[in-house]
């Protein structure tokens, strides 16, 4: 006796998985966001606030353009989240080629991630220290 399958039920015998290239698809697309947004935070906004060399035309700039310097680390921090989902994205992808390799690589992607949230400390710190906040009245400016 010969069994047939219908095409309905071949549908409905599929595994619940997602498919590799719906991983691939989300992917690019995250590095599309990325590639898009981190020439903004990490050329532009620090090119148009920071002066080399002079401490007080920076803060003045920072002054100034505060909404910006607010943008830029908006953006760095959806960098640094898209980079962590990028990670497991990448990660699922290529573990059926190596598992180790894979693991290795998303091990050092996750660290350079660390790296960049290190990296908007500073951003954090020129906000709080050119706030103008009453506690910061024991610094005698020049």
């Amino acid at each position: 006796m010969t069994e047939t399958m219908t095409t309905k039920e071949k549908t409905t015998n599929r595994t619940a998985g997602t498919s590799p290239l719906v991983y691939a698809r989300v992917a690019g697309l995250l590095l599309l966001i990325v590639a898009i947004l981190g020439p903004f935070s990490v050329i532009y906004v620090p090119s148009t606030l920071i002066v080399p060399g002079d401490a007080i035309a920076t803060a003045d700039n920072i002054r100034a353009s505060e909404g910006l310097l607010r943008i830029g680390i908006v953006s760095d921090s959806l960098i640094f989240l898209i980079e962590i989902v990028l990670t497991v994205l990448l990660y699922v992808l290529l573990r059926p080629v190596s598992r180790t390799l894979s693991l290795v690589a998303a091990f050092a992607r996750l660290a350079m991630t660390i790296v960049q949230g290190i990296n908007l400390l500073p951003y954090f710190t020129a906000l709080l220290l050119l706030s103008g906040a009453g506690y910061l009245t024991v610094f005698k400016l020049a």
